[in-house]
């Protein structure tokens, strides 16, 4: 399992098989490549009911099991797993479980709290209280419970969960963490829409991998690839519109307006999806199917400025017209900008180059996520994440 390092990295399930290792008909195992690629640990239980989990880890106490022993995990999950199989973690293209554990004691973030932060995550299904967060809680009350054996638990049911704590208590990771004023609410969840911060402590947040296949799967330049790859990270995380989204940057077609070719436009949409985050989805629909009106915004107050300027200045729409979310039928109404004529034409003619490109089909979502205004440099991207 080791590469040239021995470092536990890029292992994959096939090659585990043609190893001669592959795991039972009935049993789910979880292996986690941690950290920098030096440990691991793994889970494996019985997938008919009243299974055991089991535990081993190679370095690092979790679950109740010391390094180099397995054992039955403490506390059991609170979720039956699902189908029998194998799946492998790369949490070197994660947030560092280990270095956000820190962080949080270091600046006196209790479990409780984190509790609380993870239930505004999505997962998979819906619920008041979400699975992930039934991980938690009953991770934080076994016996020697950590903040490490806490988000553990609930990563491993929503690996996207640690993107959404580490963003809301570390943000830019210029300051210690802190939980967020709603955590202590009746009503606990953000009152509003949370800005993506304009960095991520690399410390914390393992990207570097993740912008390596970015750039390989797309052809990109790899400073590209790097904003490309924060910005996703960032966005997807503070809009809770993911439930993985190390998984969805590198799977998913992302379409990145740019700064360097039409930043107005680029800002505009930015300015929309910071007023409602769920806008960073969409799904595509082409324009003669959309039942509203091409021109719906004609003699609305937020266009007037455009208005006998003769093309020099236009009214901007986002979410696009030719998507499900566009239009003047949509629910919520979109948001108009007047903005420069000629970038919104060019704004318009590389979407639908990246809908060709990427063969997005009607129907089909994909992510919008703009490139950030301190990026000047970086063009619009088309992520196809084929």
């Amino acid at each position: 399992m080791f590469d040239g390092d021995d470092k536990f990295t890029g292992v994959t399930a096939s090659e585990l098989s043609g190893w001669g290792w592959s795991v039972g008909a009935y049993t789910n195992v979880n292996i986690y490549v941690e950290g920098d690629g030096s440990s691991w640990r793994a889970t494996a239980q019985d997938v008919r009911p009243g299974g055991t989990e089991f535990t081993y880890t190679s370095a690092l106490p979790v679950n109740g099991a010391q390094p180099g022993s397995v054992t039955a995990t403490a506390p059991q999950p609170p979720v039956q797993v699902g189908q029998p199989g194998l799946t492998i973690h790369d949490l070197g293209a994660n947030v560092d479980l280990d270095a956000l554990a820190y962080a949080l004691v270091a600046a006196g973030v209790t479990v409780d709290e984190v509790c609380v932060i993870g239930n505004v995550a999505p997962a998979p299904s819906v619920s008041t209280t979400k699975p992930h967060t039934l991980g938690c809680l009953a991770a934080a009350q076994a016996a020697g419970a950590t903040m490490r054996s806490v988000l553990a638990a609930m990563s491993k049911i929503t690996p996207g969960v640690l993107a959404v704590v580490a963003v809301y208590t570390l943000g830019d990771g210029t300051a210690p963490a802190t939980a967020p004023d709603w955590v202590d609410s009746p009503d606990p969840r953000p009152t509003g829409p949370m800005a993506p911060p304009a960095s991520l402590p690399n410390g914390v947040w393992k990207y570097d991998r993740l912008v390596q296949r970015v750039a390989t799967l797309n052809d990109l330049q790899p400073e590209w690839s790097r904003v490309a790859t924060q910005q996703c990270l960032a966005v997807l995380s503070a809009a809770l519109v993911s439930t993985n989204p190390y998984k969805d940057c590198q799977s998913k077609p992302i379409f990145m307006s740019g700064q360097a070719d039409v930043p107005e436009a680029s800002n505009h949409d930015l300015e929309a999806i910071a007023q409602n985050p769920g806008w960073v989805e969409l799904n595509y629909r082409p324009r003669a199917l959309n039942p509203s009106l091409r021109d719906w915004y004609i003699g609305d107050p937020r266009c007037a400025a455009s208005v006998g300027t003769n093309g020099l200045l236009q009214c901007d729409e986002y979410p696009f017209f030719a998507t499900e979310q566009g239009g003047g039928l949509a629910t919520p109404a979109p948001s108009l900008k007047v903005i420069d004529g000629e970038q919104n034409q060019q704004q318009g003619v590389r979407y639908s180059s990246f809908l060709s490109s990427c063969g997005v089909q009607n129907g089909d979502p994909f992510y919008a996520i703009p490139i950030p205004p301190a990026t000047t440099h970086v063009p619009t991207l088309q992520i196809c994440n084929p």
